[in-house]
């Protein structure tokens, strides 16, 4: 009984790992799309996408913000079109079908997604589901208060979209 206490344990610990703490992720230098999807959400996001648009990774971003009035940012960087959107529902979920449609009405083939490492899987998961091109995902990092409520929030939400919400 004992033994597979500490397996269950074990499992448990591996996923979380191998799911929110080191999740496959693709780097930031050298990564270049169609698109970049900047999901929201808590880190240094926008640093992150501020360095690609820098780097010139695509020459589009689209940033998910919770008012498009004022909370859109400017980069400043030539030849990068920067798209503010609210989704619809204010998830990821929502950013993911939004991204789809764009996708699809701008023949885009890929696109590098800006998230938290915690996020990450969900986002990758998300993003397949409404867009048959290539997905890069790269991770923003977060503070340790937040990345242990990151990891706890993102197993329920995983949970959701494998269990609840299986499409687009």
């Amino acid at each position: 009984m004992a033994a597979t206490g500490v397996c269950t344990i074990g499992l448990f610990l591996s996923l979380t790992a191998k799911l929110f703490v080191w999740p496959a992720l693709d780097p930031v230098e050298g990564t270049s799309a169609d698109a970049v999807l900047v999901l929201g959400g808590p880190g240094p996001r926008l640093s992150l996408a501020a360095e690609l648009a820098r780097r010139h990774a695509a020459p589009w971003m689209l940033v998910s913000v919770p008012s498009v009035e004022w909370n859109c940012p400017h980069f400043g960087v030539s030849g990068v079109r920067v798209v503010c959107f609210r989704p619809d529902p204010f998830s990821t979920q929502g950013e993911a079908r939004y991204f789809g449609k764009q996708a699809q009405l701008h023949g885009w083939r890929s696109v590098v997604v800006v998230s938290s490492v915690a996020q990450a899987t969900r986002a990758r998961l998300r993003v397949r589901r409404c867009f048959p091109g290539t997905v890069k995902v790269v991770g923003a990092p977060l503070s340790p208060a937040r990345f242990a409520y990151g990891v706890v929030y993102e197993w329920g939400a995983l949970a959701k979209a494998l269990l609840w919400q299986t499409g687009c």
